[in-house]
């Protein structure tokens, strides 16, 4: 999820804080010291608290898929080669779902699923990679709201919804956490 850094005129920076809330990282700013879940974009304590960021559209995609939709994109490149991840094994392994042992919606699918998350007001939906493969989009109805969920070219991925096809952020998470945010989401799979 990609936020707003200017909230009531004031414009923050924010870095991890090293904690964990509902087994997703927190955000801290630098100004306040106030931490924010990177999920909702909810000032959970601190100065803050309370507070809502705004969550703008973003788009998570491979590079090669960016380039090719978008070869004009210039990139800044790091000094130093990067090679593997720290995080390796606990994606791979099915079993390890966050530090806590957290209760999510076994009975939809299993918490290392990764999902395409969205919400509409209390309402929410995820979708899986599968849902996306044969039209490249999934539509729901969150509430009211007919929401329409696509892959484009660039294969990232959108959500729009309403009548105006407004766009809505989308968010990816491990099925676990997600639900334990949202535990009445609709699951499209």
């Amino acid at each position: 999820m990609v936020y707003a850094r200017t909230l009531s005129a004031h414009t923050y920076t924010f870095q991890v804080s090293g904690k964990l809330w509902r087994n997703s990282f927190i955000m801290e700013d630098r100004e306040t010291s106030t931490s924010w879940s990177h999920v909702t974009g909810r000032a959970l304590d601190g100065p803050g608290r309370g507070a809502q960021l705004q969550a703008l559209p973003s788009v998570q995609t491979t590079w090669a898929e960016w380039k090719g939709a978008h070869p004009s994109t210039q990139v800044l490149r790091k000094s130093e080669e990067v090679s593997g991840s720290r995080y390796e094994k606990y994606f791979d392994d099915p079993e390890r779902t966050g530090l806590f042992r957290a209760r999510w919606l076994t009975e939809k699918m299993p918490g290392k699923t990764l999902i395409w998350g969205a919400t509409v007001g209390t309402h929410s939906v995820a979708v899986t990679d599968e849902a996306l493969v044969e039209d490249n989009k999934a539509e729901v109805v969150l509430g009211e709201t007919p929401v329409v969920i696509e892959k484009g070219a660039d294969g990232g991925v959108r959500a729009f919804a309403g009548k105006d096809r407004d766009e809505i952020p989308v968010t990816r998470a491990f099925w676990f956490a997600w639900s334990s945010f949202y535990p009445n989401t609709r699951v499209v799979d």
